[in-house]
């Protein structure tokens, strides 16, 4: 049975042996899960309804048979957003109209943040978040369904109770999973873990965690209990895992390729575990036979150099490091988008705790009101060649916005440089700050352009790239790492490629700043290349 529930019965229907379901019962709970502001701690009940009240204290690491103390828990919001029909349906609307499932999907659960701007929905088969119109800002694959979910007080994370019985952590601003908890049916024993396998429990639960590791569909999976892994226990980072949003600063970083290379030891597998980094980079410097006024000294330069130092340098922070790159000729419109296609489907395989970044050093033009980015091959006799041949900015935000429902996304967009003339002598004009601004409207996407106006970008022999880059590349190095602990997150790149640029250029006539629009914070790169 699906509790789950398994037994042999005489042929008089008398059982001869029967094993009950070892898990606690979420069903039931959608209006009772409780969740602290800081979600430190999670009340709920043992069985179906919410009876046999218990909560769980990450702080002190303690699962208790009585309810929380008064005032520490708090149900989920579902007042202030009109959500209806969201309790075991397929067609829940706001504002009367339906919000968008996949056929047969059933609506399970419902939380309101704080804010009262967002929501996340629980369904048969995912964990969805959608703004205050109706729009989805990520969606997020689960273990089983959701039937219980909450938001802390603090607006941080998405807590969520699922039918396999266990509670797992999302971050808010992604879904991503942060940790998950699961209580043994002796309300006594528990173990809690992070997705990369570190782990708490007391001695009873000590052995519930494995490595399943399949072998392909000829061979028989392997189970590695987690107990074998010397260095997968670490309860006493679980509470800071939550408290930093972030396994890798509630570890550190040595601590956690120590552990995963272990891991992929033992288990022979091929990759350890881990969050996967997806880059593409494109660099335009030879634009075809129809754009011969179309040049640029060291777009495709700037395109090889990165990708070379992303592939060579990170693969101590990320479990793999996908490549792709186009380069002049390959730089297609059709190839772009094809590339990031497959980087929607690679992040759609995954659990969302990867990052996506997409770098383009390309020329670009503003044409009667919508962005183009100029690839190789299009048609620049005439401004409306350009429009028939380029990549229309609303095509690459929809690309984009579709990687972001899965994964983080940084783009890095090298596309304002001057110079770009058409075939017949009109001058292409582009402004930075209008592109970083649509591009940022997407959510889970942060965007760095190389400049905030219709002033150049800069290349430079001296440089031999674009400055833009030049810069990107001395902050991957030691320079953005501001806190010197060895990682770079989100700030520190924005901020030292914003103070950085205009001093690389305070030479020229117009020194050239960067746009920057931030939509989630993170370690997203080691530092040292």
């Amino acid at each position: 049975a699906s509790d789950p529930h398994l037994a042999v019965l005489a042929a008089d229907g008398t059982p001869r042996w029967a094993k009950p379901s070892p898990k606690f019962d979420p069903r039931g709970q959608r209006f009772n899960f409780a969740v602290s502001a800081d979600g430190a701690t999670v009340e709920f009940g043992f069985v179906y309804g919410g009876e046999k009240r218990v909560h769980f204290d990450l702080r002190q690491l303690k699962l208790v048979k009585a309810a929380a103390p008064a005032g520490a828990v708090a149900p989920p919001r579902q007042e202030g957003l009109a959500i209806a029909d969201w309790v075991n349906t397929t067609r829940p609307t706001l504002d009367g109209k339906p919000l968008a499932l996949q056929q047969y999907e059933t609506s399970r659960s419902l939380a309101i943040h704080p804010d009262g701007q967002r929501f996340v929905l629980g369904t048969e088969w995912l964990l969805r978040a959608f703004d205050a119109q109706g729009t989805q800002l990520w969606q997020r694959a689960v273990p089983s369904i959701v039937w219980a979910v909450n938001i802390t007080g603090d607006g941080r994370m998405a807590v969520a109770a699922y039918g396999d019985g266990t509670i797992r952590w999302h971050r808010m601003d992604d879904g991503r999973e942060l940790m998950a908890f699961m209580p043994l049916a002796d309300q006594i024993n528990w173990v809690a873990w992070t997705p990369e396998g570190f782990y708490g429990a007391t001695p009873g639960a000590a052995g519930v965690l494995q490595w399943h590791v399949n072998r392909g569909w000829d061979q028989a999976a392997e189970a590695f209990p987690l107990s074998q892994f010397r260095h997968a226990r670490r309860p006493e980072a679980l509470p800071l895992v939550l408290q930093e949003m972030d396994t890798f600063r509630a570890l550190g970083l040595a601590e956690y390729a120590k552990y995963t290379r272990e891991v992929q030891l033992k288990t022979k597998s091929k990759l350890p575990p881990g969050a996967r980094l997806h880059y593409l980079t494109v660099g335009v410097s030879d634009y075809g036979r129809n754009a011969t006024r179309l040049k640029l000294n060291y777009a495709a330069k700037d395109a090889r150099d990165l990708a070379g130092a992303l592939e060579n340098t990170q693969t101590s922070l990320y479990a793999e490091v996908r490549a792709e790159m186009l380069i002049d000729a390959e730089a297609t419109r059709e190839n772009i988008l094809a590339r990031i296609d497959t980087m929607i489907r690679a992040a759609d395989a995954g659990d969302g705790r990867g990052l996506a970044v997409v770098h383009i050093a390309a020329h670009g033009a503003v044409i009667d009101g919508t962005y183009y980015l100029l690839p190789h091959g299009v048609d620049a006799r005439s401004i409306a060649a350009i429009k028939q041949t380029a990549l229309d900015l609303p095509t690459l935000r929809q690309r984009l916005a579709r990687l972001g429902q899965y994964t983080r996304v940084l783009v890095l967009l090298d596309a304002c440089q001057s110079g770009a003339v058409t075939g017949d002598g009109k001058i292409l004009q582009v402004d930075g700050q209008r592109l970083r601004t649509i591009l940022a409207e997407m959510a889970n996407v942060t965007v760095l352009t190389s400049s905030s106006s219709s002033l150049p970008s800069y290349e430079d022999p001296k440089w031999e790239n674009g400055a833009f880059t030049e810069v990107v590349l001395k902050a991957l190095g030691r320079g953005g790492d501001i806190d010197s602990n060895g990682l770079i997150n989100v700030s520190e790149l924005m901020a030292y490629v914003s103070e950085e640029l205009p001093r690389l250029t305070a030479n020229r006539s117009f020194p050239q700043k960067p746009a920057v629009e931030i939509r989630f914070q993170s370690e997203i790169f080691v530092s040292g290349l």
